[in-house]
């Protein structure tokens, strides 16, 4: 059926004399009569086609959902839930005349919501009359009406936090989607906790152009951009956060540590799904394309290792492919299983200072005998990946050690093109365009960071240089972002590991600098 249908299309109740119930059952306290309605309940899925989201599209069931029964005056009179097949048996006053189904499910210690708001208060939901308890219920929330998305969105998340708790025995932290048809149209975003401290995060997904749903980007039905973004939030709370964020086009070689985390994100979503295809639809069939279609066995033409999002995908894949779940297509010789190198990424949280690389990760594996080095570097050969993945070379590279006291110095180049390294420069995150520094912190007390540009830290010279402090997960701390030669940062940290980021100043910068650590000799309680 054509995407665009009359409204009344979208919503069918079907009442089945098959499934009669013998008798409603009749219960009489002081006033009120009860009974029981039985149904099931299922929503439009549409899938990815070489061309666009299908024009035709599935339905399945929708699992664990909350469901609210109304009294005449609109009042909730009584709650329940579906099972995993979709349906329900809800006992309420006789004279209940809707049934309210939310996107949200809120059962066996999931909480997982898709709202309307970026508060995460407002879940979607749709009313449907319940007709007669005689009678079986069949409800089938077609597409292109909202609740049809968003009950899309809510059983990808669902079954990519079953599939966690299958690797991990973990249960995630609640978690809301904030999705609207016709908002946030630039990208799909992991936004961390939200609030902070409210032990509550949140994904934004696209909801594309308002009135142009067959040609614009909506990813309520992006199975693999959902799980990618839900991959954002597990790996941020199992595991570790090497990423200090921003776009992350293909074709750069880009900061490492935003390489790794975009890379397992897309690991994670394949691995839950089962399929190396990665797929990102815009619009649909007839007017559709494809932003994304990767097949992760393909081997990156990228020559190198450190930097390449695809890289890291590639090599995730190959090294979890080859047991039941996931095919693999080119033969490499390992099959760790997506298990346990999912449980290798929660093993790595505990090692002091770790902010992995695939580099890095990689040698985490050799250390811990997940795999050996010679298993390794035959996958490497098999698998066509740059032959320096395991190279000492890439030891201090990304993040550079930096003692306490200590200066260095180096160069920033967001202007060559190619960029040094290869490819396009970048200067927002290219590989070229930063360098990461780590260090260690014994006592709490005052840091100084001073970087000086060998320029005049102007954006007009191109010579504008920035510094930034951050913690060991990324967050920033504290940031000097001026168009002068000199930048300074100060604050008191506690005692753990940290980050000193140089990097590009805007739009295109090259210079050397040099960067000085140092305590300061006022105490921690000073101004």
């Amino acid at each position: 059926m054509h995407f665009k249908r009359a409204c009344a299309l979208w919503l069918t109740l079907v009442a089945s004399c098959a499934g009669r119930i013998a008798s409603p059952e009749t219960l009489r306290s002081t006033e009120t009569s009860f009974a029981q309605w039985s149904g099931s309940l299922s929503f439009e899925a549409r899938l990815p086609t070489s061309s666009g989201l299908s024009q035709q599209g599935e339905l399945r069931p929708v699992r664990l959902a909350r469901l609210q029964v109304l009294s005449p005056q609109g009042e909730v009179v009584t709650e329940s839930t579906t099972d995993k097949h979709g349906t329900f048996q809800i006992r309420a006053p006789v004279d209940a005349s809707t049934l309210r189904i939310l996107a949200m499910v809120v059962h066996d210690r999931y909480d997982l919501r898709v709202t309307t708001d970026r508060t995460g208060e407002e879940v979607h939901t749709i009313d449907v009359p319940l007709g007669s308890p005689e009678k079986m219920i069949a409800i089938e929330i077609r597409d292109p009406m909202p609740m049809a998305g968003a009950l899309h969105i809510l059983d990808t998340l669902l079954r990519g936090s079953e599939q966690v708790r299958s690797w991990s025995g973990e249960v995630l932290a609640p978690l809301f989607v904030y999705w609207q048809r016709g908002e946030t149209t630039t990208w799909s975003y992991y936004h961390g906790e939200c609030p902070p401290e409210s032990g509550r995060y949140c994904i934004e997904l696209l909801g594309g152009s308002d009135g142009e749903l067959e040609r614009s980007d909506t990813d309520e039905h992006d199975e693999f951009i959902i799980l990618h973004e839900l991959g954002h939030f597990v790996f941020d709370l199992l595991s570790t956060s090497s990423s200090h964020g921003g776009t992350h086009p293909a074709g750069h070689l880009l900061d490492p540590g935003l390489c790794w985390e975009e890379g397992r994100a897309t690991w994670f979503a394949t691995a839950v799904l089962g399929s190396s295809r990665y797929r990102d639809t815009v619009g649909v069939e007839g007017h559709g394309r494809l932003r994304v279609d990767h097949n992760i066995e393909d081997a990156s033409k990228v020559g190198s290792a450190l930097g390449s999002e695809p890289v890291v995908s590639e090599v995730l894949w190959d090294l979890s492919d080859g047991g039941v779940h996931l095919p693999d297509e080119d033969g490499d010789p390992l099959a760790v299983g997506p298990q346990r190198l999912f449980q290798a990424m929660m093993l790595q949280r505990r090692v002091e200072g770790a902010y992995p690389t695939i580099h890095s990760f990689l040698r985490f594996l050799i250390d811990r005998e997940f795999v050996s080095e010679d298993e390794l570097q035959r996958m490497i050969s098999v698998g066509a990946h740059p032959p320096d993945l395991l190279s000492s070379s890439h030891e201090n590279l990304w993040p550079r050690s930096l003692s306490v006291p200590g200066r260095v110095s180096g160069k920033i180049d967001g202007v060559s093109d190619p960029a040094p390294s290869g490819g396009p420069n970048r200067p927002q995150n290219g590989l070229d365009a930063m360098m990461v520094y780590r260090f260690q912190w014994n006592a709490t007390g005052r840091i100084l960071l001073r970087l000086r540009t060998f320029g005049s830290g102007s954006a007009a010279d191109r010579q504008d240089l920035d510094l930034e402090l951050r913690d060991i997960r990324s967050d920033l701390l504290a940031a000097s972002r001026s168009q002068a030669p000199v930048e300074a940062v100060s604050a008191v940290l506690e005692p753990g590991w940290y980050l000193v980021y140089v990097r590009d100043g805007g739009s295109g910068n090259r210079a050397g600098f040099e960067l000085e650590l140092r305590r300061s000799r006022l105490t921690a309680h000073a101004p």
